[in-house]
């Protein structure tokens, strides 16, 4: 009984000496804390009478506890003991347990709980998005702040990715660092990055020990990549355009990916020779809007050039006034009046019917020019009368009521060609005849009261024939334009008295010409070496201007033009086979005895020119290739004449071999089909070389100056001669 009243005793002794220790918490938790963090509960335990125990910390969250410190407690009356308990959150400690918590102490049967915190995983981006509109091609700076929950700054990693499409791969994706809270990538965006608004997302977090990622954070916002003016096009409706339509323009501004932009360009419309037509000055027109500019029905066939500016960019194109040629017919009484109302001179044959009977006129008008073609009938009455075209359509076809009229000839109609009657009846009427009566009439008068005045004065004709010798001597002040001879160019020591230039845009007329080119190819060289080469090309100017022919000048190409309006007949191919021929001997028996050599090249090619004659100069304009195939043919020529396509399907005569270089087909010439070799110079000068007689060439070019003269003169003079024309070719 003694013992378990002992016992009894040292129990209750046991429990006052733990009722009587005190838990002091020295320091609240934090309201937050992230993942890696310490918490960290400084607690006091005094005691009055003595403890000893085991003193525990645990972390409550929700229903869970997790006990985090033990330490053992012997203390004795009055004494008193900090424990300083820390925690790292750390997923292997609180594992997916985040949240609101709170920490319990507990000594014996004695604990305590600490305020309410929360444990967080949570990472808050902030980026810096004062500028949020970019060009496509742009180098963008994104930056900004990354804070924990608990207001710390974050240390970790940033992905960015730029959507650029659902589920693209071409998506941009960026990686970078977070240090002490702050991040920054540069990204370059695509050049076509379409204009829009793209979905930019950030996603932030930090990594263990163990490499597993602990705090996270996202965030997303949208950026404008603006459209930007990268080209300017201009679209013709029509590239070639018919004297008497419009032209319609339009432009269209194309962004970074060719999409059109709405804006404004300024549309400016000029002619092959720079002028600005009516209509065609700098006008404002808003983009994807057409611009109609009227062509008058004679403008001249030419390119023309449109030029638009858009935004800072600008463009060009080309468009052509296609060759329109056309006439109109009318009948005013009883004359039919042809009027050109096309852009080119009309040149053809018309057949006039009445009734029955037709009949071909030659019909030649330049642009604006007219004919009348007056009819009569013997009977009076009703008659159908029909004008057909060159190409034989019906222009013009009505009954028409013919008054009575004298006819001669039996067939009782007549047509009458005012262009070509005016002449024959000015001649046939009587006051012609008096006027030459009178004006010869004026002549005797003045030649017998001339030789009186000398039977008076005593002037002899040995006087007079002296007088007339020394006028001869004195230099001539107003020479006629013909026997001028004029340099070609500033440059140019030849010189001519049938000069050509060429001009960009002219009115004038359209003829089919022969053109012979010389092309010398190391001119520059023989100049620098100060070779007399201007000796044998003014031959050749002087040979080719004896056929008629006009001489253009450039850089190192000779060309000779041969036109109807000069040489008085269509067919001048043979005339310009002659040419390259006699020009090729002149320049072979140069390089015989000359130190340095000619590299020249000849060919001859058919086609049209627009042509202008004033004061003996020509104004011409080639059309199509003329001008450049004659000068790429002359270029493949290795000293022998070659031909065109055109001009070799005139000459039925030659033989050819076709080439090609690449660049341009042309044809050499194998050998000439002849018929009379009395007539053909040509034949027997190839006929002479083959014997061996030909050595006049190396005679001629050893001739004093004056004497070379004298020859080129015979010469010129023989070729000349119609009958020397080719007949038959080598």
């Amino acid at each position: 009984m003694k013992k378990e009243i002992v016992l009894t005793f040292l129990l209750m002794v046991m429990i006052s000496s733990f009722a009587s220790a005190e838990m002091i918490i020295n320091q609240q938790p934090n309201k937050v804390y992230n993942l890696g963090d310490s918490v960290t509960i400084p607690v006091t335990i005094k005691t009055i009478t003595g403890v000893s125990g085991t003193f525990s910390m645990d972390l409550l969250c929700g229903t869970k506890q997790i006990n985090f410190y033990k330490n053992g407690v012997n203390l004795v009356y009055g004494e008193e003991k900090t424990f300083d308990a820390s925690l790292v959150l750390t997923k292997e400690v609180v594992g997916e347990n985040v949240g609101n918590c709170k920490v319990k102490g507990i000594l014996g049967t004695e604990y305590f709980l600490t305020n309410e915190f929360k444990i967080s995983n949570l990472i808050t981006i902030k980026p810096t998005t004062e500028q949020t509109e970019f060009e496509p091609g742009q180098s963008v700076l994104i930056y900004g702040d990354v804070i924990k929950e608990n207001g710390q700054p974050a240390n970790g990693f940033i992905e960015l990715e730029l959507i650029l499409a659902n589920g693209s791969s071409e998506n941009i994706l960026q990686k970078g660092t977070i240090n002490n809270g702050m991040y920054s990538m540069n990204i370059t965006l695509p050049q076509k990055m379409k204009a829009g608004k793209y979905l930019v997302k950030l996603n932030a977090y930090e990594v263990a020990l163990d490499n597993a990622r602990t705090n996270k954070g996202f965030i997303n916002y949208n950026i404008q990549i603006k459209q930007i003016p990268t080209s300017l096009e201009i679209i013709l409706k029509d590239k070639d355009v018919q004297p008497g339509k419009s032209v319609e323009i339009k432009t269209i501004l194309h962004d970074q990916t060719g999409e059109s932009i709405e804006s404004t360009s300024v549309i400016t419309v000029k002619k092959e020779n720079l002028e600005i037509p009516e209509g065609g000055s700098p006008t404002e027109k808003r983009t994807g809007e057409y611009l109609k500019l009227p062509i008058v029905y004679n403008e001249p066939p030419a390119n023309w050039t449109v030029s638009a500016i858009s935004n800072g960019l600008t463009a060009e194109a080309y468009f052509t006034i296609v060759e329109n040629e056309e006439i109109n017919v009318e009948l005013v009484n009883q004359t039919l009046i042809v009027t050109n109302v096309g852009n080119v001179p009309y040149n053809g044959t018309i057949n006039i019917r009445i009734g029955n009977i037709s009949k071909d006129f030659n019909l030649f008008l330049p642009v604006d020019g007219s004919n009348k073609y007056e009819l009569k009938t013997e009977y009076a009455g009703e008659y159908e009368v029909e004008l057909l075209d060159k190409g034989r359509e019906s222009l013009f076809k009505k009954d028409v009521v013919l008054p009575e009229s004298r006819v001669s000839g039996s067939t009782g109609y007549a047509i009458r060609d005012f262009s070509q009657s005016t002449s024959k009846e000015f001649y046939a009427r009587p006051i012609f005849w008096i006027f030459i009566a009178l004006l010869l009439a004026a002549l005797i008068f003045i030649l017998i009261r001339r030789h009186k005045k000398r039977k008076e004065t005593g002037v002899t004709k040995k006087n007079v024939f002296k007088d007339k010798l020394k006028i001869k001597h004195e230099p001539k002040t107003n020479t006629a334009w013909e026997n001028r001879a004029v340099p070609l160019s500033k440059e140019s020591k030849l010189k001519t008295n049938n000069k050509a230039n060429l001009s960009l845009s002219i009115k004038g007329n359209k003829q089919e010409v022969s053109v012979v080119n010389i092309s010398v190819r190391n001119m520059g060289d023989l100049q620098a070496k100060k070779s007399n080469t201007e000796e044998p090309l003014q031959k050749i100017v002087n040979l080719a201007e004896n056929r008629k022919a006009f001489v253009y000048e450039n850089q190192n190409n000779l060309t000779f033009i041969l036109a109807p309006s000069k040489t008085r007949t269509f067919k001048n191919e043979t005339t310009a086979l002659e040419i390259a021929q006699d020009a090729k001997e002149i320049i072979l028996s140069y390089n015989r005895i000359a130190k340095y050599k000619m590299d020249f090249g000849i060919s001859i090619e058919y086609g049209s020119i627009v042509e202008k004659t004033e004061n003996g100069i020509m104004q011409f304009m080639s059309l199509g290739t003329l001008m450049s195939n004659t000068k790429k043919i002359s270029a493949a020529s290795q000293g022998e004449v070659l031909l065109g396509e055109n001009i070799k399907n005139k000459l039925t005569n030659v033989r050819t071999e076709k080439q090609d270089n690449g660049r341009i087909t042309y044809y050499k010439i194998k050998d000439m089909k002849y018929y009379d070799e009395g007539n053909s110079r040509y034949m027997q000068s190839f006929m002479n070389k083959k014997t061996g007689e030909s050595n006049q060439g190396t005679k001629y070019n050893n001739l004093p100056p004056q004497d070379k003269t004298q020859k080129t003169n015979q010469n010129t003079e023989k070729s000349s001669d119609p009958k020397s024309l080719i007949k038959g070719f080598y």
